[in-house]
């Protein structure tokens, strides 16, 4: 099983080319906005959005994945806005390693600089035509109504599974799914595989989200580059603390819904390793399992070649990572 970084390097050169559009995509002569936009796509990230639309592009119609990266790094700049927005509402300090840009260079340039990258994504995905660019504004109004969704069911301790799983299917199951549909369509490949590839991104999508829910709790802040139990100190219910808030006798309960209020307890009650002897872990990780077995038995339909053996190999990192991060 490859590790994400031995992945990553069998598509160096695809992730030199992204980055290399990235920073022609945002130029602007005005240097103070040139300079912050740079340094937000500078700290790095794994590209993850791109290169799916990068291997969904080839698999769909053979051609040369240059034609796609405007695209790619179109859904990529979404991806980046919204981190820069979600950093702001999170109050978080670190990001990727570094400062936040709202901690460096302040809320008010941090809000200008995502709206910058929202507009210039929309006019690279607009090459595309009119098609590609309603499935990429498609998914940026769901990543909106689900952090909206969320926003509105902080600290909801009777929050269901079922809803849940729409805020995650909204905020980043729909626009992994958009990224591979954008790459289908731009490729004017048949309905079957189009349904496919969308399937297959919808999928590794929500076990995605899953799994970042779990390394909140699990993962290790330096492995990480960002803080973690951000979800719990901002109140966000998630499906490891659906299943523990379900699954505690009354005392434990109490202790639980207490410090997720933000009530000390000390070091009597220890949040990581109770979560982990509820088995809300085990049961989110079997969730996000479920899922990418669903994401494979989509790409089964799309036949066999080296890219859906890239794609097969992307969806089995996304669990990995756990025990790579924690």
């Amino acid at each position: 099983m490859k590790s994400f970084l031995e992945w990553e390097m069998s598509l160096s050169e695809k992730i030199e080319d992204v980055n290399r559009r990235l920073q022609v995509s945002i130029y602007t002569e005005e240097e103070a906005l040139f300079s912050m936009a740079k340094y937000t796509l500078e700290a790095g990230g794994k590209r993850f959005r791109p290169l799916l639309i990068i291997i969904a592009y080839s698999i769909a119609s053979g051609k040369d994945y240059k034609d796609i990266l405007d695209l790619a790094a179109g859904y990529e700049l979404i991806h980046t806005a919204s981190l820069i927005h979600d950093d702001i509402i999170d109050k978080s300090e670190l990001r990727r390693g570094r400062e936040t840009l709202h901690v460096k260079e302040g809320v008010d340039n941090a809000i200008v600089v995502g709206d910058y990258l929202f507009a210039k994504a929309y006019e690279l995905g607009s090459r595309y035509g009119a098609a590609v660019s309603k499935i990429m504004a498609d998914a940026s109004s769901r990543l909106a109504e689900g952090q909206i969704l969320e926003a509105k069911n902080l600290g909801n301790l009777e929050l269901t599974e079922e809803t849940y799983l729409k805020i995650i299917s909204k905020k980043t199951a729909f626009f992994f799914a958009a990224c591979a549909e954008g790459a289908a369509v731009a490729a004017n490949c048949n309905a079957l595989l189009r349904k496919s590839l969308t399937d297959f991104a919808f999928n590794l999508g929500m076990a995605f989200q899953v799994t970042d829910d779990i390394l909140d709790i699990v993962g290790s802040e330096e492995k990480m580059g960002k803080p973690v139990l951000v979800d719990i100190k901002h109140s966000a219910i998630t499906l490891p603390i659906i299943y523990a808030l379900r699954n505690s006798d009354e005392k434990n309960r109490i202790a639980l819904e207490e410090s997720l209020q933000g009530k000390d307890h000390g070091d009597d009650f220890d949040l990581k390793s109770y979560f982990l002897k509820t088995g809300s872990i085990d049961y989110s990780f079997k969730m996000a399992r479920s899922y990418i077995e669903r994401a494979m038995e989509a790409l089964k339909k799309t036949g066999t070649s080296p890219d859906i053996n890239l794609l097969m190999e992307l969806a089995l990192i996304v669990i990995e990572r756990i025990e790579e991060l924690a």
